[in-house]
């Protein structure tokens, strides 16, 4: 199977940013800097519809190349693992042997909101961005302003408003509002903690709302290390048969 390696250590020095806005500067300077990210152990809750499923897992990051969530059950069995890379999601059904794939062109399209690889990466990461854009091409594009004692980032695009708080020290708050299907999510940060060189926080609750649909996904980080020694072994496709995703959670008990 395919994995991705580091080194056994990796040295991270913040990147000398050149935004045009003093507020980004600072976002950038704050948010935590790594290349990799070994959470492994999470407690996770999903509530959809009717749905609320509680379980443990783990979450690998590779910056820009990988993003593992092994969803866990009962005595720490795996049931389903969520693989994001920069070209696709992959859901991985292990109960029943069945495989989802979603470019992220459909999800942009079943949204109305632009989202890429990158998106992701920076809501889960705690990290700044701009939807749909590639690293900083359009940081100098966001305008700032004051809300209370958080310092607001505001990116439109054609199809939806970015806002992202900062609270001089963390990005504590991201919402996204989409002009289509009234699609909005919003991701919300607390706990901050440091572990090694990188502070970060260990709850992300995310909301993703579409007209009266509602998800979401509380994740509690009970352990992480940051720039260690990390080994990804991505999952085989070809072992399992492809499924259609949106009956996968019509029909989702555990």
């Amino acid at each position: 199977m395919p994995s991705c390696k580091t080194k056994k250590s990796v040295s991270v020095t913040p990147l000398n940013y050149s935004a045009s806005s003093e507020a980004v500067s600072r976002v950038l300077n704050a948010q935590p800097h790594f290349i990799t990210a070994n959470a492994s152990s999470l407690k996770m809750n999903f509530e959809m519809k009717n749905q609320k499923i509680s379980s443990g897992g783990a979450c690998k990051i590779y910056r820009d190349s990988v993003i593992q969530l092994s969803i866990q059950y009962f005595m720490g069995i795996e049931i389903a693992k969520l693989e994001l890379m920069p070209e696709a999601v992959y859901l991985f059904d292990k109960m029943n042997t069945r495989y989802y794939y979603l470019a992220y062109e459909q999800l942009s399209d079943l949204t109305g909101v632009p989202l890429t690889y990158s998106d992701f990466q920076a809501l889960v990461s705690n990290q700044f961005f701009t939807l749909g854009s590639a690293k900083d091409e359009n940081f100098n594009k966001v305008t700032s302003g004051k809300d209370g004692k958080n310092e607001v980032l505001t990116y439109v695009t054609d199809n939806a408003v970015q806002k992202t708080f900062f609270d001089g020290a963390n990005i504590t708050k991201v919402e996204v509002i989409g002009t289509k299907n009234k699609f909005n999510f919003t991701a919300d940060y607390g706990d901050f903690k440091q572990s090694g060189d990188v502070t970060a926080p260990k709850i992300i609750n995310l909301t993703f709302k579409s007209g009266a649909n509602n998800i979401k996904f509380n994740l509690n980080i009970e352990k992480v290390e940051f720039n260690k020694e990390l080994k990804i072994i991505l999952t085989n496709p070809l072992r399992y048969s492809k499924g259609d995703l949106k009956s996968f959670f019509e029909n989702l008990t555990f």
